[in-house]
């Protein structure tokens, strides 16, 4: 990494830490996105001149064609953040047709990294090499961790194949064959173990390990829902994320239970844990934090927990998937680039400056770098850069066989399809997160929110109403949307946390929704519409998430993990009296039938129903309706899918096919 000092810039009560991507308020974290972030360092870098609009466009979206009214909205947002300076003018000025300039006094202040013993200068590649791959044994274009090297760095495992299953697949590194591993059909997220005389995986339901030199896979526990990457400590632990919306969990290598490791704090908006790599010394583990809010993985957070101490704390910001092939050394991932910087092993801290390793390297929209590093100093990658998230919006019938398609550029979340079943409401992420309204009849897709903040929308409380969250005042507080008649959005409920809607009542008198506690952390209220009112339904120390009202208005469905996992619970309404779980076996997302004569749910990628004609206290047996492979609810906890009005369908959400990739490169430090 050489010698170079790491500048900070002061200004009023200010530091801004390009290396960490912190900007701090004597001893508080300023809240930024990644992009204004970007627009508040080039200004600053630049402090007393004016920069012009299309510089910043360029410095901020290099490879990105963007609307001017992108950089107002950024520096709109870092003017309320910063508020007045000193002398109470402030930090930025506009110059009319021009730019924008930092006016306010600016300190460099230099400071030179840690060298830490056993830090490694040659970061820079010094040899890179081609590795192909057979024709028909491209690397799959997975949501998961797609690769990994061995520890002595003499062999390769990644994921192969495509929509009709996975496997994975061995190639070393000193031939020129790519081998099927046999009895891995269906396998993500290759991982070694610490002496590399095993290879563990993940399947739909499974975390499972199997002999590197050949053998019969072994079960080491059960799964539920979308792993989202796994580690192998020299003590024989196996951490993994057990689902796009969880916390880590650790197991034995040798099997066992499961137990919790990290907690999502859902007060400091925390809403997933994923891509755990163990540290060097095998005390703790390095993990990526998705926050409420975030566009993409590229405003995530890399954070370390210890295995003994769990409570965690963010080491860098704006970073994704990061570990430490040595213990002086940190790689992540931002825009499809793979960064490093210096790493100091005993404060666990960013010591140093960051700086491009790979300009090209493939990144999962899920946050996931298609990367991997040994011990001994070798990269493999997949040369690219970041997956464009492609969804399409399905209809199906009642086993699962698509009736409709409808695609979509972006990343399309949470579908409901409104009381006439014409028009379906989708949440929409690119730069920001809008909603919008497609039509089933025409075909069309119209936007109905533009804040770049906006999401979670449902019907109601009136025909043509939207109800929805938005956080563009810093706190994500609910307000209704009346999109054809073109008024501005109204603000339902602001409080000092963050909500999400949930459903409203029949009649709607009533709205449920989910409110995020730093004490409690997901709870349910319900919103008296007439009065203003808010009482808290149901309130533990557990999560509760995701309600929605029978269609009768007596009851009150909801995930709660209370039990140590997710699982669909109902209570009656409005008195939240005779609560009952009608899952047996893990569940999340439910939804009503519009008959009210089932519940539907999700268990892994099986669509659930339960008959409840006699009431939650006599719910029948869950059964599976089908099953197949479409997208989770993930950061709001939110269905994402819907019943169709006729009872007949559903309708959800599924990753389009991303070309696969035939090339691996290697470099060699």
């Amino acid at each position: 990494m050489g010698m170079a000092t790491a500048p900070h810039y002061l200004f009023g009560p200010f530091r801004l830490d390009p290396a960490r991507r912190t900007l701090c308020r004597g001893d508080q974290t300023v809240p930024l996105t990644a992009r204004a972030f970007d627009v508040l360092l080039a200004l600053v870098e630049r402090a007393g001149r004016t920069v012009e609009k299309d510089e910043l466009l360029q410095l901020v979206w290099p490879d990105t064609i963007v609307e001017e009214a992108n950089l107002t909205q950024q520096v709109f947002t870092i003017r309320r953040l910063l508020g007045p300076s000193p002398d109470s003018g402030p930090y930025i000025v506009t110059i009319p047709r021009r730019g924008y300039r930092f006016v306010a006094t600016v300190e460099e202040q230099m400071a030179r990294p840690n060298r830490s013993p056993g830090h490694n200068d040659a970061a820079t590649p010094a040899l890179l090499l081609a590795m192909p791959l057979p024709p028909d044994a491209p690397v799959a274009p997975v949501a998961e961790r797609a690769l990994a090297i061995s520890p002595d760095g003499r062999t390769v495992v990644y994921v192969s194949g495509g929509p009709a299953g996975t496997r994975l697949y061995r190639r070393a590194l000193d031939t020129f064959d790519a081998m099927p591993i046999p009895h891995t059909e269906g396998a993500a997220n290759p991982f070694f173990s610490p002496d590399a005389s095993w290879i563990g995986f993940t399947t739909a339901c499974r975390l499972q390990k199997i002999p590197a030199a050949g053998g019969p896979p072994q079960t080491i526990c059960e799964l539920e829902g979308d792993v989202r990457g796994a580690t192998w400590s020299p003590s024989g632990t196996i951490v993994f994320a057990a689902g796009p919306a969880s916390g880590l969990w650790q197991v034995q290598d040798g099997g066992g239970t499961p137990r919790p490791l990290t907690t999502l704090r859902f007060e400091m908006g925390e809403r997933t844990h994923r891509w755990p790599h163990m540290l060097p010394d095998g005390l703790g583990v390095l993990f990526t934090i998705g926050h409420a809010g975030d566009s993409s993985f590229d405003e995530a957070s890399v954070a370390v927990a210890g295995l003994d101490a769990p409570d965690h704390r963010i080491v860098l910001r704006h970073a994704t998937d990061g570990r430490c092939p040595s213990p002086a050394l940190l790689l992540w991932g931002r825009q499809g680039i793979l960064m490093a910087a210096a790493f100091d092993p005993q404060s666990r801290e960013i010591a140093g400056p960051p700086r491009v390793v790979i300009p090209g390297v493939v990144m999962s929209k899920t946050g996931a770098v298609h990367a991997a590093c040994s011990r001994t100093g070798i990269l493999v990658h997949v040369p690219g850069g970041v997956q464009k998230p492609r969804r399409s919006l399905l209809t199906l019938d009642g086993d699962g066989t698509v009736v409709d398609t409808m695609p979509c550029e972006d990343a399309i979340e949470e579908p409901r399809v409104s009381p006439d079943g014409r028009s379906v409401i989708l949440g929409r992420r690119s730069r920001g997160s809008d909603l919008w309204r497609f039509d089933r009849e025409r075909r069309s897709l119209t936007r109905v929110s533009f804040d770049q903040g906006t999401f979670a929308g449902i019907w109601g409380p009136e025909n043509g109403t939207i109800t929805c969250s938005s956080s563009t005042s810093g706190v994500a507080d609910l307000y209704c949307l009346q999109p054809d008649r073109g008024t501005e959005p109204a603000r339902l409920l602001g409080t000092e946390f963050d909500k999400v809607a949930g459903a409203w009542s029949p009649n709607g008198e009533t709205l449920a929704y989910t409110e995020y506690h730093p004490e409690t952390g997901a709870d349910i209220w319900v919103l008296d519409r007439a009065s203003g009112a808010t009482t808290a339904l149901v309130r533990t120390r557990f999560n509760e998430y995701a309600p929605c009202f029978s269609p009768d208005g007596r009851y009150l469905a909801y995930t709660s993990e209370e039990s140590g996992q997710a699982e669909v619970h109902v209570v009656s309404f409005p008195g939240a009296a005779g609560k009952c779980q009608v899952s047996t076996d893990g569940g999340s997302e439910p939804v009503w039938s519009r008959d009210g004569q089932t519940l539907c749910y999700r268990v892994g990628h099986r669509m659930m129903r339960v008959d409840i004609r006699r009431g939650p206290q006599h719910a029948g047996v869950p059964t599976t309706q089908f099953e197949r492979h479409h997208i989770h609810g993930a950061v709001t906890g939110l269905a994402n899918y819907d019943v169709t009005p006729d009872g007949a369908g559903f309708i959800v959400i599924v990753d389009d096919a991303v070309p696969a990739m035939v090339m691996l490169q290697v470099t060699v430090r």
